[in-house]
């Protein structure tokens, strides 16, 4: 701290980042005689948005997230997205997916309107550098390369993998399609190739649309579903490969579709899930939690006891061949548009959908025993197949490309030979995930992993050692997914950490000034 002056650093400045910096505004208007200099760190040029939500990507890749939930503000400050479409003469339907540019314009939009609204004890400047490290010195942080130090470091780099530096592509791999407009061009994929996908979920999808969607071929929907002209610009033949081959389900179209249980059901289920797990403070999710899901599952659907843990059973132990990945397609996409009644799939995902937020207070900021975390890992990796899908018109689209030959399903086991192999898979958080400045911090020992694979932070998202936390680190987002369930996600509601770092940052500042204050009385 530099006269009285606190100096903080934000690494990173999509989603996160930028929900931090407007708590630190929040925060900081409460002490209006402490100074606060900001250094935001943002390699891409669209603050707020960061490389996933590029204002300038294609329409056709799409949120996986409804655009009622969007909303960059806290306490009604500023205009959710619908609020913000709506100004600007676009009507968005609330339980509609829309593209990933336009979330990026409302996101950059809100990030001009933090900086202009920013209280007069903040001064800021945002560098355009891409952090290679962080180191501990005498006065707190230095941040290279540029070689600020701050007394208050804020890791919020998200998924560091988009771009998966380092791994570099040649003309018949590409290590990741993303950006599509540079990675996915006729020059790196030429029409007429074949093309070997790896990953069979929401990326593999996104990469399938940019190759035919994309380069001009046109889907039209109709009362049987989509059919496709194609511009004559597509690869021959997409083939994607997976190690189960088990594909997402698709989210159910909120206007077509008629649950089978209300809103009191619901209620009454998490109201006794919250008392068993009150009744038993040595819950284990093995032991407690999982079968109370399983159970809950029977319910949703006439049933009789255990068949749900027997479908998740028979769905998790399958490797699933051609013909039943497009049976579990079609059906999830039937499911979702209310022409076939929902079925157990359907049940498991939607209890994991119901008590997400239950699990992100259960999970986050504890560590589960090796037997836990095992078992957690794999019920989550199956359960964001069945309750965290694509929009159904992106699997109708998939589902009309395979009747038309441009996509195959009978090579999910990777045995086809193509001219090129396209890396459609995102890594899963942790240390696995990790790029710099982490994987430099958490070598020098400055930052540790859970059990379940994410940077441990504490419920100040301070950066923890053994319990211990490091004193001016604090990360948020993708790379503590783990530590903190749930934190890779768009919602600013599911987590409070940016407000709490930001109280946390501001009360420590406001307390040293105060001292100093007695200490030259």
């Amino acid at each position: 701290m530099t006269a009285g002056r606190l100096t903080i650093a934000i690494v990173g400045l999509g989603p996160k980042g930028l929900y931090a910096l407007d708590a630190l505004c929040e925060a900081a208007r409460d002490v209006p005689s402490q100074a606060f200099e900001v250094f935001l760190f943002e390699p891409s040029p669209h603050p707020g948005a960061g490389p996933i939500y590029d204002p300038h990507q294609a329409d056709i890749l799409l949120m996986n997230f409804p655009a009622r939930l969007i909303d960059a503000w806290t306490d009604g400050r500023g205009p959710d997205f619908l609020t913000w479409m709506d100004s600007r003469g676009k009507a968005v339907t609330p339980e509609g997916y829309v593209p990933r540019a336009e979330v990026g314009r409302y996101l950059t939009w809100c990030f001009d309107r933090v900086v202009a609204n920013a209280p007069s004890n903040i001064r800021w400047a945002i560098h355009p550098d891409r952090v290679s490290g962080l180191t501990p010195s005498a006065d707190g942080w230095r941040v290279l390369p540029r070689g600020v130090v701050a007394d208050e470091v804020l890791v919020t780099t998200g998924h560091q993998d988009w771009s998966r530096k380092g791994q570099p592509s040649d003309a018949t791999h590409i290590s990741s399609p993303f950006p599509v407009d540079q990675a996915l061009t006729m020059a790196c994929v030429p029409p007429g190739a074949s093309v070997a996908c790896k990953g069979f979920a929401l990326t593999c999808i996104d990469t399938v649309l940019a190759l035919t969607e994309g380069r001009g071929g046109v889907f039209t929907e109709t009362e049987q579903g989509y059919t496709y002209q194609p511009s004559g610009h597509e690869p021959r033949l997409i083939a994607p490969f997976s190690r189960t081959g088990r594909p997402m389900r698709a989210k159910i179209e909120a206007d077509r579709f008629i649950a089978p249980q209300d809103a009191a059901f619901w209620e009454a289920r998490l109201s006794e899930v919250d008392r068993l797990l009150s009744d038993r403070p040595g819950a284990t999710f093995c032991d407690d939690v999982w079968p109370v899901l399983l159970n809950v599952a029977d319910t949703i659907l006439p049933s009789a006891p255990g068949t749900s843990a027997t479908v998740f059973a028979d769905w998790h132990g399958t490797k699933f061949d051609a013909d039943r990945s497009r049976a579990e397609l079609r059906m999830g996409y039937d499911i979702a548009l209310g022409t076939h009644p929902p079925d157990r799939c359907w049940a498991l995902g939607e209890v994991w959908r119901q008590f997400y937020p239950r699990l992100v207070g259960w999970i986050s900021h504890r560590e589960l025993g090796e037997t836990d975390a095992t078992r957690f890992h794999t019920v989550a990796a199956e359960m964001e197949r069945l309750a965290f899908g694509p929009p159904a018109q992106n699997v109708g689209k998939l589902i009309c490309l395979v009747k038309a030959g441009v996509v195959s399903l009978d090579h999910l086991s990777g045995d086809l030979s193509a001219d090129i192999t396209i890396d459609a898979t995102i890594p899963p958080a942790g240390s696995a995930a990790l790029s710099p400045p982490l994987t430099g911090l958490l070598r020098d020992g400055h930052l540790s992993v859970g059990s379940l694979g994410g940077i441990v932070v504490n419920d100040q998202a301070q950066a923890q050692v053994k319990g211990v936390p490091t004193p001016g680190l604090s990360v948020i987002g993708r790379a503590t997914e783990g530590s903190v369930l749930g934190n890779d996600t768009l919602s600013r509601r599911l987590h409070d950490l940016p407000e709490r770092w930001a109280d946390r940052v501001v009360r420590v500042a406001h307390a040293g000034q105060e001292m100093r204050l007695e200490q030259t009385a």
